[in-house]
């Protein structure tokens, strides 16, 4: 999945969320309009699914033929900027550590893992069909 960038780009991405992701967590009041009960753990899902399609983006070729190291990268790095902004968010004022965001950050990582197969299949069955058998 490159959408016209090169891997490293998306690399550079992916640093450029963590570091907003960090930047967020940092903050001891997020101003939020609170619409409905369990919107954090959507905003996890979300923000950590979009995390997964950043680093889906950033595998370099030698995960090209291999989708399955490529999903489990994907959630290991989701979960483990997870769990770091968690315990980040231990020493942030205001700010508490909960498996269940946690959670939606794996699930949200996860997502993206499966949407990125999806793709990266859709996109070699295309090529096959353009190049013939």
């Amino acid at each position: 999945m490159r959408l016209g960038l090169d891997y490293r780009a998306w690399r550079m991405i992916s640093l450029a969320w963590m570091g907003l992701i960090f930047y967020l967590s940092s903050q001891t009041d997020l101003p939020a309009q609170h619409l409905f009960r369990g919107e954090d753990k959507l905003a996890h899902f979300l923000v950590f699914g979009i995390l997964g399609f950043l680093v889906a983006g950033s595998l370099g070729p030698r995960y090209a033929e291999t989708p399955l190291k490529g999903t489990l990268l994907i959630i290991l790095v989701v979960i483990g900027y997870g769990a770091l902004d968690e315990a980040h968010q231990y020493f942030v004022p205001g700010r508490d550590t909960s498996v269940m965001d946690l959670t939606a950050d794996a699930v949200g990582g996860f997502f993206a893992a499966i949407v990125w197969i999806g793709l990266r299949r859709a996109l070699f069955l295309r090529r096959r069909d353009d190049t013939g058998p």
